[in-house]
């Protein structure tokens, strides 16, 4: 079973020392709302990304092909962009997947904390 990270359970508790993190998802900036993220699950998502080992992301329980991330600095506060694209049938995402614990990117969720 894949297991693929869901966009909202990453989100931080509170906003000091969190990085904002917007999406685009089929050229649309408006679907989703863009949420405050810790910067270490942050850098676990860009490494996985980059290391070929992210290729899916879970938006509202809807799982898109993750395209690009980019992260610039206006007046030293960090922003931070994920691309993503509804899937099609090249893109082979097996039948059997679900979100996986936002635990595994560092994230804590709930009363977990």
């Amino acid at each position: 079973m894949m297991l693929i990270p869901e966009y909202h359970s990453l989100k931080a508790e509170t906003h000091e020392g969190t990085i904002e993190v917007a999406v685009s998802i089929d050229g649309s900036s408006r679907l989703m709302p863009k949420i405050r993220m810790e910067p270490h699950v942050l850098g676990r998502l860009v490494e996985a990304f980059f290391s070929g080992e992210l290729s899916f992301m879970s938006f509202d329980e809807h799982p898109k092909r993750l395209t690009g991330m980019s992260v610039t600095r206006v007046d030293k506060i960090p922003a931070v962009k994920l691309t993503a694209r509804s899937l099609g049938d090249d893109d082979q995402l097996p039948a059997d997947w679900e979100n996986s614990d936002p635990q595994f990117f560092g994230a804590l969720h709930g009363t977990d904390r």
